[in-house]
């Protein structure tokens, strides 16, 4: 393989890996989608809800988030479980 050859082979290879990482958000976990959200955990440690674009549509401030089943999800704040609608409003 000549050095040009090498050279564009490398160059190409990096943009591809450097391509993978998202100017978005990052997150320590993520849980499954289930009605166009998922709870995911910011770096501070805390829970909130995005949605398919990685949008935060509540933001992480629950100690635990579980997923939506019908209109609503069990989340922790303040060592108490309770229920949130998707705009994140306690039930």
């Amino acid at each position: 393989m000549s050095n040009r050859l090498l050279a564009a082979f490398i160059a190409l290879s990096l943009t591809a890996l450097t391509a993978c990482e998202s100017a978005g958000p990052r997150y320590r976990n993520v849980r499954s989608f289930s009605e166009g959200m998922a709870p995911v955990q910011a770096a501070n440690g805390r829970w909130g809800y995005i949605n398919e674009h990685q949008h935060w549509i509540i933001q992480p401030r629950f100690e635990d988030a579980k997923e939506f089943q019908g209109g609503r999800a069990a989340v922790r704040q303040n060592g108490k479980w309770g229920f949130i609608n998707k705009r994140g409003e306690w039930l």
